[in-house]
């Protein structure tokens, strides 16, 4: 009876894993501003730096973690931003482009420089990969949110 029990929760736990959905693609990366001081690091397992500070983690699912285990925000369908209680606070696109909807795109060009419309905003992602494009600003947006 103890194996039944045991193969019912291992098949329901890879049952889980299986369903859950990859809405993020990224690899580590960092944002520095225009002095060349990075703004915040992602590592490869979704480790979050801020200042050299581990503040929290990100996963593939899309779910921004603190390192208190709060959520902070998740991704959710059409690349909707929600916090931590629901509220929608942003779209961003699979390329990172963000249209706050007054009119005012900003989005990383192939160089890896976050434009505001055609002028710089002197943060820049490294390396330049399409992959970590909104990973990067839907950090970047919830830091400067904050």
């Amino acid at each position: 009876m103890k194996n039944i029990t045991r193969f019912m929760l291992l098949f329901l736990l890879l049952i889980s894993c299986a369903t859950k959905k990859e809405k993020l693609t990224f690899s580590k990366f960092i944002i520095s501003n225009a002095r060349g001081l990075t703004e915040i690091k992602v590592e490869d397992n979704g480790s979050i730096f801020i200042s050299d500070n581990l503040i929290g983690i990100i996963d593939k699912e899309g779910t921004i973690i603190t390192k208190n285990g709060t959520v902070l925000a998740e991704v959710i369908e059409d690349n909707q931003i929600i916090d931590g209680e629901g509220n929608t606070v942003i779209k961003i696109d699979k390329e990172g482009t963000v249209d706050k909807g007054s009119g005012e795109i900003i989005q990383w060009s192939e160089s890896g420089e976050l434009m505001k419309g055609d002028e710089t905003t002197g943060l820049r992602i490294f390396p330049a990969d399409k992959k970590s494009f909104q990973t990067a600003s839907i950090l970047l947006f919830l830091h400067l949110s904050i």
